[in-house]
């Protein structure tokens, strides 16, 4: 069997449809698309969690990157912390041009790290921490500031 096609989107489940859809414009993310889902049964089958029902799906994209929000209604989320090294931890990066501009516009205290040594040599970067657990790396590369 060959798997054939592209990359259409990558899902994230959030709390607060409004809060992580703001964060996201910061980001230079434009909405696509807001809704309440068509069919009531569609998530529950497609995912095979019983009793799933999304309250809103909203896509944004940025690039050639797109999201697709889901805000549950149910089941219960788990409001666990999460941290970077656990299994099936994902993050999004960014390439931005003044990493200290962008940080400042999002009001993010992170301090940046510039890379010492490697392939990656002289680039600056910082993961901030969105809503829900959304993380974003921003990445400088040297000589762009």
């Amino acid at each position: 069997m060959t798997m054939s096609g592209r990359l259409q989107h990558v899902g994230v489940s959030v709390a607060d449809m409004d809060r992580a859809l703001a964060f996201l414009s910061k980001l230079g993310f434009e909405t696509r698309a807001r809704f309440e889902p068509f069919d009531s049964a569609a998530v529950a089958g497609i995912t095979g969690l019983k009793g799933a029902k999304v309250r809103e799906i909203a896509y944004v994209a940025r690039d050639d990157y797109t999201f697709e929000l889901l805000q549950y209604a149910a089941p219960k989320h788990d409001e666990a912390v999460r941290r970077v090294c656990d299994v099936g931890y994902f993050h999004m990066a960014l390439e931005v041009d003044c990493l200290d501009e962008v940080m400042a516009d999002i009001g993010s205290d992170a301090q940046p790290y510039t890379v010492a040594q490697g392939p990656a040599m002289g680039q600056r970067a910082a993961y901030i921490y969105g809503p829900d657990g959304l993380t974003v790396e921003l990445i400088e590369q040297p000589g762009r500031h």
